[in-house]
């Protein structure tokens, strides 16, 4: 999971050259594209067949490519509306209510100081004025999908790779039509789309990375680990993937130009808020669902070993 946050990280450096509308095109044309080339390597066209899946199976895939679509129509428009560290923030929540199955009362009560804290880590990277109805209503259905993402990848189960790509099928149907004249409509700064060598090398890295080695990570990862140890990872993903993008920026600038990534203090202070919040958070819910269900502390152990 740690490499999964590592490639993530990198990939979004690719898009600090581009509008975030430009970019949320790349990471979808490019990375769902890869992700369906690695399926039909491995099992040909039917790996793109849904009716090789399980009903069970479908279902994941379907209410996988329903959050990845709201999370890629949805991020663009927060972050023209509310700003890219407030939206990360509120991803964040969907990310901590996904966690674990709440079993005790401290459980419950450390989930709430949680999420107080994740909501002060918003406040501190908004600006003044910075309230917008449209933007908090995209940041919300954006993080459907990592509020969901742990309860796809059980319902996936071991057809995961395959599910991926047939979501990203979907998610080029739906997502591209609408991101495209999304753009005109809105214009600065969600539009102004650039063309050339350095964006058309972002685009296919930002869906590389971005996307595509990610999922593959992801599905790997969560068939070894528990759901709430997935949810510890998802939750302290926004505060993690900037630093790294911030650590490699200067390695990616040798193939592009990409804008100086340096945080200030309002949001190192925010980082470190989801950051070690979500972890202890979820360390303690974790304890509480392996006690209450042994599937959940069998993956625990596998975890451990790995």
């Amino acid at each position: 999971m740690l490499g999964s946050l590592a490639i993530v990280g990198a990939g979004f450096v690719f898009t600090r050259p581009l509008p975030s509308i430009q970019g949320t095109v790349g990471m979808t044309l490019f990375g769902g594209g890869f992700l369906i080339v690695f399926a039909m390597l491995r099992e040909g066209l039917g790996g793109l067949d849904p009716r090789r899946l399980t009903p069970t199976q479908r279902k994941g895939m379907l209410r996988h490519s329903v959050t990845s679509s709201l999370m890629k129509i949805g991020g663009p428009l927060a972050f023209a509306a509310i700003g890219a560290g407030t939206y990360s923030s509120i991803t964040t929540l969907g990310s901590l209510l996904a966690g674990a199955a709440l079993t005790s009362i401290m459980g419950r009560w450390l989930r709430v100081i949680v999420i107080l804290g994740v909501l002060q880590a918003t406040n501190v990277l908004a600006e003044p004025g910075n309230v917008n109805l449209l933007g908090l209503v995209a940041a919300f259905a954006a993080a459907t999908h990592p509020f969901d993402l742990p309860n796809q990848a059980k319902l996936m189960g071991e057809k995961r790779d395959q599910c991926v790509a047939q979501a990203n099928v979907i998610c080029l149907i739906v997502v591209l039509p609408v991101c495209i004249p999304l753009s005109g409509y809105l214009g600065a700064p969600i539009g102004d789309w650039k063309w050339g060598y350095t964006e058309i090398v972002a685009m296919a890295m930002a869906g590389l990375l971005a996307t595509a080695l990610a999922a593959v990570m992801q599905t790997r990862a969560s068939k070894y680990i528990s759901r709430s140890d997935m949810g510890a990872w998802a939750a302290t993903a926004p505060a993690v993937q900037p630093i790294v993008a911030m650590l490699v920026a200067p390695l990616v600038s040798l193939f592009i130009q990409v804008p100086t990534l340096i945080p200030d203090a309002s949001q190192w202070t925010a980082f470190a808020i989801v950051a070690i919040a979500s972890t202890y958070a979820v360390k303690v819910d974790s304890a509480a669902a392996q006690a209450a269900d042994p599937t959940e502390k069998a993956l625990g152990k596998v975890l451990s070993r790995e």
